[in-house]
């Protein structure tokens, strides 16, 4: 399952800084449980940023719930290390989340091996 999420470019390098940390694990907090995690498989956080999809981590197959925060109660985990970039494509505008992530290239399968970190994010293509 994908789920795509937009991070400001400054989180965005904040969390892949979490790569090179003794514990890579990181978190992105949600107001709303995607009912979609709860099918069997591997599942995909896809990142858009300035206006762009950048990549995606693979997520934990744990996640937290915390009753005592009504902001943003569910919180989905995943390993900094489990980054793949992606050529930058235009990415609408969306709140919260959506499953509307685009497709993987061909030649991109779900490993779990990190790929080698990226030296800056790429610009978007505009059409």
């Amino acid at each position: 399952m994908d789920l795509g999420i937009a991070m400001a470019e400054e989180v965005l390098a904040h969390k892949l800084e979490g790569r090179s940390r003794r514990n890579p694990e990181q978190a992105w907090n949600l107001t709303r449980w995607p009912t979609r995690l709860s099918e069997p498989g591997p599942h995909r956080l896809f990142v858009a940023s300035t206006g762009a999809w950048r990549g995606y981590f693979l997520l934990a197959s744990d996640a937290l719930f915390n009753p005592n925060d009504p902001a943003a109660p569910f919180t989905l985990l995943f390993d900094a290390r489990t980054w793949h970039p992606l050529p930058p494509l235009p990415a609408p505008r969306f709140r919260g989340f959506t499953y509307n992530v685009p497709p993987l290239p061909d030649s991109e399968s779900v490993s779990q091996t990190p790929p080698p970190p990226p030296t800056s994010l790429p610009s978007p293509s505009r059409k």
